[in-house]
């Protein structure tokens, strides 16, 4: 069987990897193909991959390419995750909107909007490429925004795609840490569309004990922090997902963007300059391989430390800062058996689901199909889901999503429907539209400043009106609120 990785020269595909090497063996795998427009740097990564190769001794031939249809022919497994216009756009996306007042963020508010308007027609592209020479191949997105993208993807017509997010499935595990159980004992009852869901409910041998984790602080914390108000969170009364902060603390993370004067996009850039710069090194060793994957494991555990820092504190970015957390990030001996976590661990059980080989359950995102009565049918949502060889099960939520959920839920999802119709049909109009409705946004003056600011930044990856846009010229007073 063959499998590809577009996007192959991603952080993420080193992770990927090493869960198919580990746990891949039922599929038959005899090929994986990595396929990136950066002829470059994934030829510096191919040093890291056959280094992962090496230590597992697998047989799977790995094939390196920037030719999509020749990484998609015959394939039968396609994971997606660019990243149209790399790091710099990145960080255009996250700084254009905190001139204007707004939250700068990879995947929620307008950073996501202007991420998703360059990758829909990009992703479009790949997926029509793997229809014609790859029919009744699926299609597992790991691209951000993701509930966006895979909305783009089904409602242009490609059924066989799935939206995988890791965030749903590292909250259930920190409650469960939180409380000391195991959390294949507990059932989530959890509802919503991609960085934007509840827990309602956590059953443990029949009994909802969801009241009582309320009551539990350490339970509430996610990634070791207090992102959003314990107290906060009992008055709601359901468990929210992590990005949900940007929501609920929008001034005070807006405030600490500012202030900290850098954003995410920025810190992972520098973190990446010096990912490579190490690996340039590693090749001038007695063993490249093996130190390429040192290297990749330290720059990877570097990048969780600096999760959601910026956002929740004052942080010093500067070449000491990162040096130092390069330094407190050195990989732990013996890491070749270690069992893959997140998004990798997610994506191998669910290809090992569909492949009829062992049948999991996990959170996806997927054509509601009235799983969620309140938003339509043909929506993208975010939920758990039983798997197999016949396909993708969703569950639906035990309880009704509460009002304090349900209105905010819905905003959203009517801006990601506008975002999808602008991004694939280019359109200013409906781009603005989609802005405006956005809850983060204040206003449509704001709203077509800064969509204004994103066309002129993304010229380059933009047609039609989208592509036409002219930058407005801002008042004295609108690029800082």
């Amino acid at each position: 069987m063959k499998l590809a990785i577009i996007g192959g020269a991603g952080v993420r595909t080193p992770q990927l990897l090493r869960a198919l090497l580990l746990h891949g063996a039922p599929l038959g795998l005899t090929e994986i193909a990595f396929m990136d427009i950066d002829t470059e740097r994934l030829d510096q990564m191919s040093l890291v991959l056959n280094g992962i190769h090496a230590a597992h001794q697998h047989p799977v031939k790995l094939t390196f390419t920037d030719d999509p249809i020749a990484a998609l022919t015959g394939v039968q497994y396609a994971f997606f995750t660019i990243r149209v216009g790399a790091i710099d756009s990145r960080i255009l996306d996250e700084t254009i909107p905190l001139r204007h007042g707004v939250l700068g963020q990879e995947t929620t508010g307008p950073g996501g909007f202007a991420m998703a308007l360059r990758t829909v027609p990009v992703i479009a592209q790949y997926l029509r490429i793997m229809e014609e020479y790859a029919p009744g191949a699926i299609a597992l997105n790991l691209t951000n925004p993701a509930g966006l993208i895979s909305q783009a993807a089904y409602q242009e017509g490609f059924g066989n795609i799935l939206g995988i997010c890791d965030s749903p499935m590292e909250l259930f595990k920190d409650i469960a840490d939180g409380v000391g159980l195991p959390s294949d004992e507990l059932w989530f009852d959890y509802v919503g569309i991609n960085h934007l869901g509840w827990i309602q409910m956590i059953l443990h041998r029949g009994q909802d004990i969801l009241p009582d984790i309320l009551q539990n602080n350490e339970a509430l914390r996610r990634h070791g922090k207090a992102m959003i108000e314990p107290e906060f969170i009992r008055t709601l009364g359901v468990i929210p997902n992590e990005y949900l902060m940007f929501y609920y603390n929008n001034t005070s993370i807006v405030r600490q963007l500012t202030t900290n004067n850098s954003s995410r996009g920025k810190m992972i850039h520098a973190l990446n300059q010096r990912f490579f710069t190490e690996l340039g090194l590693a090749k001038g060793t007695a063993d490249p391989t093996a130190a390429a994957l040192d290297v990749y494991l330290r720059y990877s555990r570097a990048r969780d430390a600096t999760y959601m820092r910026l956002e929740t504190e004052a942080v010093v970015q500067d070449d000491n800062g990162i040096d130092a957390i390069w330094n407190e990030s050195k990989p732990a001996h013996g890491h070749n058996d270690i069992e893959p976590e997140g998004y990798s661990a997610i994506a191998m059980a669910i290809i090992l689901a569909l492949h009829g080989t062992k049948p999991t359950t996990t959170t996806v995102n997927v054509l509601n199909h009235n799983v969620i009565p309140c938003l339509a049918h043909d929506d993208v949502v975010e939920v758990q889901a039983r798997i197999d060889g016949n396909g993708v099960h969703p569950f639906r939520p035990i309880k009704a999503i509460p009002e304090q959920c349900r209105g905010l839920l819905q905003a959203v999802k009517s801006y990601e429907r506008l975002t999808v119709q602008a991004a694939i049909e280019q359109s200013y109009r409906k781009a603005l539209l989609a802005l405006t409705g956005h809850p983060l946004v204040p206003d449509a003056l704001v709203a077509r400043r800064i969509l204004d600011d994103i066309c002129a930044a993304n010229r380059p990856f933009f047609s039609g009106e989208l592509g036409q846009a002219h930058q407005t010229t801002a008042s004295p007073d609108a690029s800082h609120t």
